[in-house]
């Protein structure tokens, strides 16, 4: 499940960083083999993202029973954790699918 997408038509490795780019745009287009496709995010995203937030709260609800005065700075720090750790694990619930109307406007010009 952890793995970088791949390019739905010639099989080509996305980044890290280009997988962000491609979640952002709506239209993309290989690098490799300039064929377009789109990138949609697994359901599975709101499991990976709502894990770290359970635990980022849980550490929070024990931080505060725990400290004697009230200090915000592990707060923040438990939550700012939380939150990385979601921007990071994004694009490896992100697939790359191939455009249906691409495909069928390439098979109408082979026609013609």
């Amino acid at each position: 499940m952890f793995r970088l997408p791949v390019c739905p038509h010639c099989g080509t490795v996305y980044r890290y960083q280009d997988t962000r780019k491609a979640i952002r745009n709506k239209e993309n287009t290989c690098y490799h083999c300039q064929k377009k496709f789109r990138a949609r995010m697994f359901p599975f995203i709101l499991i990976g993202a709502s894990l770290p937030l359970v635990i980022c709260i849980a550490v929070n609800i024990f931080l505060l029973t725990r400290m004697k005065s009230l200090q915000l700075l592990p707060l923040f720090a438990v939550t700012l954790a939380a939150i990385l750790i979601i921007y990071l694990i994004v694009p490896f619930f992100t697939k790359f699918r191939k455009l249906q109307q691409t495909d069928q406007k390439q098979e109408n010009n082979q026609e013609k």
